[in-house]
């Protein structure tokens, strides 16, 4: 089963180049959930067919596009964004006036 809510268009970068990179080094990963419920990247794969080691290497590639989702703006995809608390928005200031 796969579940994409709708995910913030300033993260369609983020969220391509994190595709790609999965399918560069690990193709025979199928991501199963993809949300920004939390205010952050959350992502959840079928990572069954690995090793240990494989999912470890995988674990800290999927991190590292989750971590960079924590300052990477919703609105606009600029990397200044920060979290707007309550609401669960990552936004840059210009992103935020608007």
């Amino acid at each position: 089963m796969n579940e994409y809510a709708p995910l913030p268009v300033g993260w369609l970068d983020l969220i391509t180049d994190l595709h790609i990179a999965l399918m560069q080094h690990f193709p025979e990963v199928a991501v199963t959930e993809m949300t920004s419920d939390r205010g952050w990247l959350h992502v959840r794969v079928n990572d069954s067919g690995l090793d240990p080691a494989e999912r470890f290497r995988l674990d800290r590639l999927v991190q590292g596009f989750v971590t960079q989702s924590l300052t990477t703006c919703m609105g606009c995809g600029s990397h200044h964004g920060r979290d707007r608390g309550e609401r669960k928005e990552i936004t840059c200031e210009d992103c935020e006036e608007s």
